[in-house]
């Protein structure tokens, strides 16, 4: 049982490494002091410090999650609820950092390096269909669906269907239960996190 929590915990204290910080940090930019929100991720990294240091931010925060799984798939003998808690783990930690007095970014990245290690093909294939609309609405920051009176954020609802679509096609490609539910259990703590 101490190999299958001890994973877990790793997985919280790497995802809690606070990316967004240390990058601006080193370009002499407190981040957080420019953020009002207290999400401090790559949006924010680009637009305080510019788009190349938002980048590694990216990577960084995609690592972290993969890295989690990582540690737990090798220390759990591939235990697929270990490697989902740990994702889960990743993601709570990055929101929610240890070191930033419980600052964080909104989890997307990390959670994208979550489903690249669990779900590679289905990612992959979500990604790829929501990558066209993604396009297309890049421009439009806000849209509303018609016969309704609320607006929805581009990127929010693009990641929904993301997440759902890999969901859809981890069922489809017949993956182990768990890791099929992986997307929607990554999703709660990325919904908190904006409530």
């Amino acid at each position: 049982m101490f190999s299958k929590i001890i994973p877990i915990i790793i997985a919280y204290f790497l995802g809690s490494i606070p990316s967004a910080y240390l990058i601006a940090k080193n370009k002499g930019i407190d981040i957080t002091s420019r953020v009002e929100n207290g999400r401090l991720g790559t949006a924010s990294v680009s637009r305080n410090v510019g788009k190349f240091a938002g980048a590694l931010v990216g990577i960084m925060d995609f690592c972290k999650g993969a890295l989690s799984i990582i540690i737990a798939d090798r220390m759990s003998g591939g235990e697929g609820w270990v490697m989902v808690l740990a994702g889960a783990a990743a993601i709570i930690g990055h929101n929610w950092s240890i070191f930033l007095h419980f600052m964080g970014g909104k989890g997307a990245a990390t959670t994208f390096g979550n489903l690249f290690y669990l779900l590679p093909i289905p990612f992959l294939l979500a990604g790829f269909i929501t990558a066209v609309p993604s396009y297309f609405l890049k421009q439009k920051s806000r849209f509303s669906i018609p016969g309704k009176n609320k607006d929805f954020k581009t990127s929010d609802f693009l990641t929904s269907i993301l997440f759902l679509l890999t969901f859809i096609f981890a069922l489809f490609f017949e993956a182990p239960l768990i890791i099929a539910f992986s997307p929607i259990i990554f999703s709660v703590p990325i919904i908190l996190k904006k409530n």
